[in-house]
C-alpha cells in the first residue's frame, strides 16, 4: 500500500536544546582568551586525532574548524565547521565534508539526497563527536591552545 509520507517539520525547542549542550562541550576546549589561529589536538585512539582550530573570533561569534589528522586516511577525513554564538551559548555545524547551507528542511527525494532533517542530522553527528572525545579523548593541557 502506498501512502503519502508526512512532511518533517523541524522542532525549534529540541534543535536549540542540541546546539546549546553542543555549545557546552566545544567550550570545554576552548580557553578565555581564544585567538584566531589557535588550535588543539584531541588524541581519540591511537590513529586518530582531531585538530579544533578558531578560524574566527568576533565580539558575539567564534568559528572553529574541526578535522581528521590522519597520514593513513587520505579517503575519508571528518571535518566540521562549527560556529559559536555566546550571547545565545549555541552551537551551530555550517559545513560537513564540503555540504554547507543547509535548509531547515529538505523535501525528499532531492538532487543532493541530503535528508529531511539534514541540519539536524548533522549537528547530531557533531554531539556525537563531542561524545566520543569526552569518553575517549585526551588533551595535552599544556599545548591547549598554545
Amino acid at each position: 500500500m502506498w501512502f503519502k509520507r508526512r512532511k518533517y517539520v523541524p522542532q525549534l525547542p529540541d534543535f536549540l536544546a542540541l546546539c546549546e549542550r553542543n555549545y557546552a562541550q566545544l567550550n570545554r576546549y576552548l580557553s578565555d582568551d581564544t585567538r584566531q589561529g589557535q588550535s588543539t589536538v584531541i588524541q581519540v585512539s591511537a590513529q586518530h586525532r582531531y585538530c579544533i582550530s578558531v578560524s574566527d573570533v568576533a565580539r558575539f561569534t567564534t568559528t572553529l574548524q574541526i578535522e581528521l589528522i590522519d597520514e593513513q586516511q587520505h579517503f575519508f577525513r571528518p571535518h566540521f565547521v562549527v560556529r559559536l554564538y555566546h550571547d545565545a551559548q549555541v552551537a551551530e555545524v555550517l559545513a560537513c565534508q564540503h555540504i554547507s547551507r543547509f535548509k531547515a528542511r529538505y523535501d525528499y527525494p532531492n538532487l543532493d539526497m541530503l535528508l529531511p532533517d539534514e541540519k539536524r542530522q548533522i549537528n547530531l553527528l557533531l554531539r556525537d563527536w563531542l561524545k566520543l572525545c569526552a569518553g575517549q579523548g585526551y588533551i595535552n593541557r599544556e599545548l591547549v591552545f598554545g
